[in-house]
């Protein structure tokens, strides 16, 4: 399984539309990351109802990348 990520310059769109007065698209790249298996199993959705015969699966809503390193405070740091 891989994670497929969708960048967009959006930067460049927002000053040809307020300079120019010209809305032109989002130029976009996009990246594609291979998931380790423990990976994949964190990202499975859950059976949460059936459906007649069907299963019904949690599904994702939201979907965002952080630096941890930055981001995120280790136990150790919070003072008492």
């Amino acid at each position: 399984m891989e994670l497929t990520v969708i960048i967009a310059d959006t930067w460049s769109t927002t000053m040809r539309l307020q300079h120019e007065n010209e809305c032109v698209p989002y130029r976009k790249r996009t990246v594609h990351i291979n998931l380790t298996p423990e990976q994949c199993s964190a990202l499975d959705l859950r059976i949460v109802g059936r459906s007649g015969i069907r299963d019904v699966y949690e599904e994702i809503l939201e979907c965002w990348l952080e630096d941890v390193n930055t981001n995120r405070m280790e136990v150790n740091d919070v003072k008492k």
